[in-house]
């Protein structure tokens, strides 16, 4: 009865799962009028019973019969056999594979072979389009605001059939992981203030560190290049902190990375990922930045600040990280390349060492800093990269695979719970994913848009350890309207929420004209390309890290006539062929950011 009751409970809840009504005439069934009464007989979507093997990556502490499992095993007529593995443990993964052992559903990121290869290899099976559509429709739609989707992982030769379901993480290509920071008090030192109307401040959403609300700010700069270096100059020369001593500079230089695209590189039109490509306004031609004329600019202006004392570099004797937290820490910087949102961790052993909290919490918890989009190039240009280029991925951790033991009529049930678990509702993402309201976590304050406190495991009864988040696929809607929610209503303004509530994230994000990668180039392209990038950047690199570091060294004399040199050895040993071959391939498309900067739940 429990079982019966649970499917008319999910054939009323569920809008995709519709049962089908069939009418008949039967003998008898004429009213007085002449009319013809209708039999309507609903049937059963879930009738046939199935045994299903599942594996996600952290199932290892798993224990059976667990309240989801309960749940939609009564909801779906299925046994649901949770296999007690880690999906990322590859010798385990292989013992299983190598026996045979292959579930039916899983994300095992320690499987023997890639998803390519296991589709190859005849152990894991394809899923149309059409099959997505017809029982899994939410993921469909979630892909369709980037279409670009359905371009990853398809099966070789098709346009439509795909060997699993893509992992699908819209907030990834919807922030900044850095921002610039200046010492505001620096600032207003050398006459370059703000308005305090224009300055938004962070609010700390960890306890104990509310003495900071009033330290870390938020706005848009618009300081020309000319002004930005005159601000390194008189950071460097003047004596900004006011101590009387000449121990101050304008910046550290940090070598190229997700740390420094917003201050050092975007200032030129390009960041720091070699995946992104440019169509050069000298030779017309699309190319990676190494070979972009900006990218000469941008060294040469590195050049004359490093030799001026402006900007100063890692003694380069230990790791980045080491040099960089003590560097920063000492607090004789007045701007530096900073995490979007580390700031907000400050009891975190992870981000506190970084700036600017590592400067409040250890050599001036009265210091002020400014955070946002602050300076502008020669031309008058700022960018910087997303965190990823859109949502999806390939490779063994980006995307989940179904046994090729399973036919049709489970792979369909298996998406009706998916689409149930993930898909048709914001509540049942939550459960499934974080588990039930008031046991495993609650709001903070208003539902959906304040922060979600969880219960710590020893406060949670044994039937609702282990974890979470076993039974719905790796999909991620924005978070953006949440975040701006949540800012407007309770002042928890944060980098990216100021920065999407005042359009700045789309205004500065870039966006290339081509990205290397499977899904943009095909994968056969793809493979070829890999192959001869690997050869051909033997003899590149070497005439690419001579050109950085002599200019580095203040040892180019004329950077318009040696890029010209410089130029011309590249093409020569095998820029030329990657270029013709591949970066102006027409087969080759251009990126589409799709609605990645207007869709924001």
């Amino acid at each position: 009865m429990k079982k019966l009751l649970s499917l008319l409970l999910v054939l009323a809840i569920v809008l995709s799962f519709v049962a089908c009504t069939k009418s008949e005439k039967t003998p008898g069934d004429v009213t007085t009028s002449g009319a013809t009464t209708t039999t309507t007989v609903e049937v059963n979507p879930f009738e046939e019973f199935f045994e299903i093997t599942w594996l996600t990556q952290l199932n290892a502490d798993w224990r059976e019969n667990r309240w989801d499992e309960l749940e939609l095993e009564d909801m779906f007529n299925v046994d649901l056999q949770v296999w007690a593995e880690d999906g990322r443990n590859t010798e385990r993964m292989a013992a299983l594979f190598a026996a045979g052992d292959i579930p039916d559903y899983f994300f095992a990121p320690g499987t023997p072979r890639d998803p390519y290869g296991l589709f190859d290899e005849g152990i894991t099976r394809s899923i149309t389009l059409q099959q997505m559509k017809d029982w899994i429709p939410g993921y469909v739609a979630a892909m369709e605001v980037m279409p670009v989707g359905f371009l990853y992982n398809l099966v070789p030769g098709k346009t439509d059939e795909y060997i699993g379901f893509t992992h699908n993480n819209l907030p990834s290509c919807q922030y900044f992981y850095d921002a610039t920071c200046i010492n505001l008090d620096w600032l207003e030192a050398v006459g370059y203030g703000f308005d305090e109307a224009d300055l938004v401040p962070v609010k700390m959403t960890v306890e104990g560190y509310e003495q900071f609300n009033d330290n870390i700010f938020f706005t848009e700069g618009n300081f020309t290049f000319e002004e930005m270096n005159d601000i390194l100059k008189k950071f460097t020369e003047e004596d900004p902190d006011g101590n009387g001593m000449d121990d101050t500079f304008g910046m550290l230089y940090m070598i190229e990375s997700a740390w420094t695209n917003m201050t050092q590189e975007g200032l030129f039109g390009f960041v720091h990922d070699l995946n992104y490509r440019y169509k050069d306004p000298t030779t017309g031609d699309i190319v990676p930045k190494y070979a972009y004329t900006p990218y000469r600019d941008y060294l040469a202006w590195v050049s004359e600040n490093l030799t001026k004392g402006y900007m100063i570099p890692r003694p380069g004797v230990e790791g980045w990280v080491p040099e960089y937290q003590a560097m920063s820490g000492t607090n004789k910087y007045g701007i530096y390349g900073a995490n979007g949102g580390g700031y907000l961790a400050l009891n975190s052993d992870t981000y506190r060492v970084y700036p600017p909290q590592n400067i409040l919490l250890t050599v001036d918890p009265d210091a002020r800093f400014v955070i946002g989009p602050m300076f502008r190039g020669p031309e008058g240009k700022l960018v910087d990269a997303t965190y990823g280029i859109d949502p999806y991925g390939t490779g063994t951790y980006r995307v989940q695979q179904i046994g090729a033991q399973v036919d049709d009529a489970k792979l369909e049930r298996i998406c009706r719970i998916l689409e149930y678990t993930t898909f048709s509702s914001i509540d049942n993402w939550n459960r499934y994913k974080y588990g039930i309201e008031g046991i495993h976590w609650k709001w903070s304050g208003d539902p959906y848009i304040s922060t979600m406190l969880v219960t710590p495991t020893a406060e949670l009864a044994e039937e609702y350890r282990g974890q979470l988040h076993v039974f719905g696929l790796w999909n991620y809607a924005s978070a953006v309207q949440k975040q701006i929610d949540n800012a407007e209503k309770n002042g928890y303004w944060a980098y990216m929420p100021y920065m999407h509530a005042n359009g700045l994230f789309e205004k500065y994000a870039l966006n290339p004209v081509k990205f290397t990668a499977e899904a943009y180039m095909g994968r056969e392209l793809f493979a070829a390309f890999t192959k001869d990038n690997t050869e051909i950047n033997a003899q590149l690199n070497p005439i690419i890290n001579d050109f950085k570091n002599r200019a580095l060294a203040g040892e180019i004399a004329n950077f318009n006539t040696e890029w010209t040199q410089y130029i011309d050895q590249l093409y020569a040993n095998g820029l030329q062929t990657m270029i013709t071959k591949y970066y102006n391939n027409a087969e080759f498309v251009e990126y589409d950011p799709g609605l990645k900067f207007k869709i924001k739940e």
